[in-house]
């Protein structure tokens, strides 16, 4: 996530920053005003050898595959032609790694989980469609579930990885939640900073709502060649060309994906909510007795934000590498 002004990591939803951030460029808040969040942004200073994830602002990140042209990063194509960037580190079983919002694969090697874990996995880390040196459809339909979920499936193909283990943080950890329901090819799944339930809910779910239905019918107008960028107010302008049209679409997908229950989950799983992250326990209070019986076991992340579940790798991973040990299996 991204708080608006200082691009760091905080947390209201899996969704909520970048929400924020795409209201205030789109003048639907006060340039001059800061989104009131449950947490500061605790992100830690950065080190030259550990830099801390930082997501651009309005979720957008360079034009879609020019990066990875430059850099002859591997990409996979989807039936939709939507190019999918990926990349693979270490040796051992498999485990496949997508980021949150305002992310991209970069985000766990900038802070550190790549060198961790792939001491002992293989780990296959992609750009989720819309995000980092992936492609960005233009419409709703582009960002359809079931094609988000072919492109994390068609990335493991490429990578050899029949099964895998999975690891999901915020908005990847709700994208995680449909694999780990859906697919047998997933053997365990941490989920960190994830809701249960719907995909989004509350003020978030009307945000979007909102966002989606001020942004799609200007995206249909230039490719119907009738926008005028010059008439759009200076907001509108500036969140234009920062890419928050597309961002509205790609979130705003996540009001037609289904909600997940504990019991639809068919894999081992871990589910990590820091315990100082007010919104995130919230939810956990209405399922935590709904935990009985199914594969999900949840643990509090003591003293933790959901800035903090991501930016603080040694109490995660504290919890999360044991869980992987438990449930490895052979790469395969």
């Amino acid at each position: 996530m991204m708080s608006v002004k200082t691009g760091a990591l905080v947390r209201c939803h899996p969704a909520m920053a970048l929400v924020a951030a795409a209201l205030l460029c789109s003048a639907c808040v006060s340039t001059s005003t800061t989104p009131k969040t449950t947490e500061k942004p605790t992100a830690p200073p950065a080190t030259s050898a550990q830099k801390p994830a930082a997501p651009a602002r309005g979720g957008t990140a360079p034009a879609a595959g020019a990066e990875a042209a430059a850099t002859k990063v591997p990409t996979i194509t989807a039936a939709d032609g939507t190019k999918i960037a990926y990349e693979v580190s270490g040796t051992g079983p498999a485990l496949l790694m997508l980021h949150g919002g305002g992310q991209s694969r970069k985000s766990w090697a900038e802070r550190g989980y790549v060198d961790r874990l792939a001491k002992k996995f293989t780990v296959i880390r992609l750009d989720l469609r819309g995000s980092g040196d992936s492609g960005r459809p233009d419409t709703p339909a582009g960002y359809a579930l079931d094609k988000v979920v072919a492109d994390i499936l068609a990335v493991a193909d490429a990578a050899g990885a029949k099964r895998f283990h999975l690891y999901g943080f915020g908005h990847g950890a709700t994208i995680g939640r449909y694999l780990a329901a859906q697919s047998d090819r997933v053997i365990s799944a941490v989920l960190v900073g994830m809701e249960m339930g719907p995909a989004v809910s509350g003020p978030v779910k009307e945000a979007l709502t909102s966002m989606r239905a001020k942004w799609q019918p200007m995206l249909e107008a230039q490719k119907a060649g009738t926008l005028d960028i010059k008439k759009l107010s200076p907001g509108d302008r500036d969140a234009w060309e920062h890419g928050v049209a597309l961002s509205a679409i790609a979130l705003g997908a996540l009001l037609d994906y289904p909600p997940v229950q504990p019991a639809d989950i068919k894999a081992p799983t871990l589910w990590l909510v820091g315990a100082a992250d007010a919104s995130g326990m919230e939810n956990v209070k209405q399922f935590e007795g709904k935990l009985a019986g199914t594969k999900v076991t949840f643990k509090p992340l003591a003293g933790l934000s959901y800035t903090d579940s991501f930016a603080r790798i040694d109490p995660v991973l504290a919890e999360v590498e044991p869980f992987l040990a438990s449930t490895a299996q052979p790469a395969s």
